[in-house]
């Protein structure tokens, strides 16, 4: 392959073409390159689809340092000046949204095209949105050549519709006369004089999931292959178009999303979710097996699609102090209260074998992976969080208000003890294949319940939530077989607790509680806590409210950027902002 040190400058062209976040559709003509100076090297094509995928996230909290389930009844924040908590407690404008995705979005979807335009030999692919009479090669071999620009056509596709659904994510909604909007879908790199007016929801749904047939068609499931001997970590592969699909179908169909004036049912948008979840299922095959030890921070749980560092900024952050961390992101006694017992009953049921006075004994296995509670074994040292602890406010100025410190994604194998700091591989999955079985099982039940097969599918909702928590070594079905008979509705309770527990902390409770269309009550439920007292033989627990939520009923949608709607008049904002 013909690499140079010239693809090292992709990423000041990408800045000198892009830098103008405000002008996403009108670039300056100022001081470019030509696309004929820009694409004539096959190294800046794949450079300027590199540069793409520079705008992943790389962590799970990439908020300000924070995790966005601490905007939710999952978790808050206990830093100062956090963008979440102030967002949580009704500071959310146009002008001030800590989610907002807009200009990185669309900067990244401008750059796709340009590839798409430029940097392929059109002769490859059954399309015509290819303009390029560019004629390169990757490969001096001609079939290897094609293998490699089709996988790169495939990834951009992929790319496009991944920063596509970001758009809907934080922007979609509803307008004035109820109808639900999406975003402009960009489909060129050529400038326009002006801002290009939403296109319905239904309409960038289906845009997104034409670019993902396109990137099944191309990618792969692995890059291994001698033929394409380089690091391929974090890059689009098979599996992730189907992972994509499924959760873009997912959204369409819930309720705040199903626009009731036109396009497919909602009954259509569940079979579609519920077909390419199916599909989903089939590619990634069994779940990974259960490691309670190391599975959240390596890359063990079969993600798909991960970006990785290999630091200790997430330690630093989300230690307990005793351990020279901060603590930042303190789980809720909402969020403990949500997990089952070890026999798969929920704790407010007498079959459940909970007992208030030891509350943490035979929880679901997976509790003990995410949550650091009062003397839990942490790093070989007893966490304190009752009322005189080590690890609360009379020691430290950061300290968890809600008696928890996180544990999911935590390296306990890295060190911050000053002169021996220590930094280890984290892995940030931006889909895991359980997302298979939990977004099937929540369209399966709407189709036609818990027990009944889909047409075209495989299986029932209650077998796939089965799997979800057989993988978790939950073995005892009873409760979930329990609420299987009592139908569609209580199933449907059953679904969404579990997507809380088993997603906790991964940027989703957020976004289901508004496709839901969850009440503003229950959005808005306060955030608890514990606070323990200890005695002499044993600790007492009382549940305390930690921190308000305090989101208006426009809130249920993410606004577009207040300077888009200045410089247009085709942009219409979301209801009420």
């Amino acid at each position: 392959m013909k690499l140079n040190n010239k693809i090292r400058l992709v990423l000041l062209l990408g800045t000198a073409l892009f830098s103008s976040c405000s002008k996403y559709l009108e670039p300056d003509a100022d001081n470019q390159l030509s696309p004929e100076q820009v694409w004539k090297d096959p190294d800046f094509a794949e450079g300027v689809l590199n540069y793409v995928y520079n705008k992943f996230p790389k962590s799970y909290d990439y908020l300000g340092n924070d995790i966005l389930d601490c905007a939710t009844d999952n978790a808050i924040s206990s830093q100062v000046g956090s963008e979440v908590r102030n967002m949580s407690l009704g500071g959310w404008n146009a002008d001030l949204n800590p989610i907002n995705t807009w200009n990185d979005s669309y900067q990244a979807i401008r750059n796709i095209n340009e590839f798409l335009e430029y940097g392929l030999n059109e002769k490859y692919f059954d399309s015509t949105q290819y303009t390029n009479t560019i004629e390169f090669t990757y490969f001096d071999d001609l079939e290897t050549d094609s293998l490699y620009q089709c996988r790169m056509y495939g990834e951009a596709s992929f790319l496009r519709a991944f920063f596509n659904f970001q758009l809907l994510k934080n922007h979609a909604g509803k307008d004035e006369s109820g109808a639900v909007l999406g975003v402009p879908i960009i489909d060129t790199s050529r400038p326009y004089s002006v801002h290009l007016p939403r296109n319905t929801y239904a309409e960038c749904v289906d845009y997104i999931l034409n670019d993902l047939d396109s990137a099944k068609k191309y990618l792969t499931s692995d890059y291994d292959s001698p033929s394409f001997a380089i690091n391929n970590v974090g890059k689009a592969n098979l599996n992730s178009a189907f992972a994509l699909a499924s959760k873009v179908a997912l959204y369409a169909a819930s309720p705040a999303f199903y626009d009731r004036t036109g396009g497919n049912t909602q009954s259509e948008n569940w079979l579609r979710t519920a077909i390419l979840s199916q599909e989903f299922i089939d590619k990634v095959g069994s779940l990974p097996a259960w490691d309670p030890d190391m599975f959240w921070w390596q890359n063990k749980g079969k993600p798909i699609l991960t970006t990785s560092n290999s630091t200790n900024d997430f330690e630093k952050k989300n230690y307990p102090p005793s351990l020279n961390g901060k603590g930042f992101t303190n789980p809720t006694q909402n969020l403990v209260d949500a997990f089952p017992m070890e026999n798969g009953y929920p704790i407010t049921s007498e079959l459940s074998n909970y007992d208030a006075e030891n509350p943490y004994e035979g929880r679901d296995p997976r509790f003990y992976t995410m949550i650091i509670y009062n003397d839990a074994v942490f790093r070989g040292d007893s966490i304190e969080t009752f009322v005189g602890g080590k690890d609360t406010e009379e020691n430290y100025s950061y300290y968890t208000k809600t008696g928890y410190y996180l544990k999911k994604f935590v390296n306990p194998n890295i060190s911050l003890t000053p002169g021996s700091e220590s930094t280890d591989r984290h892995y940030y999955a931006l889909f895991r294949e359980v997302e298979a079985y939990l977004n099937y099982a929540e369209a399966a039940n709407e189709l036609v319940g818990p027990n009944a097969v889909p047409p075209n599918c495989k299986i029932t909702a209650f077998e796939a939530l089965k799997k979800v928590r057989e993988r978790a070594t939950l073995s005892d079905h009873a409760y979930l077989t329990e609420v299987a008979s009592q139908g569609r509705d209580a199933f449907r309770e059953l679904i969404h607790n579990e997507r809380r527990i088993e997603l906790a902390f991964e940027s989703h409770r957020f976004y289901d509680l508004r496709r839901w269309e969850y009440n503003l009550d229950v959005i808005n439920t306060a955030a608890q806590g514990i606070e323990i007292t200890k005695g002499e033989t044993k600790y007492s627990y009382h549940v305390i409210d930690v921190e308000e939520r305090s989101y208006m009923d426009y809130m249920m949608y993410g606004p577009i950027p207040y300077d888009e709607i200045m410089k247009s008049n085709n942009i219409v904002q979301n209801k009420g902002w």
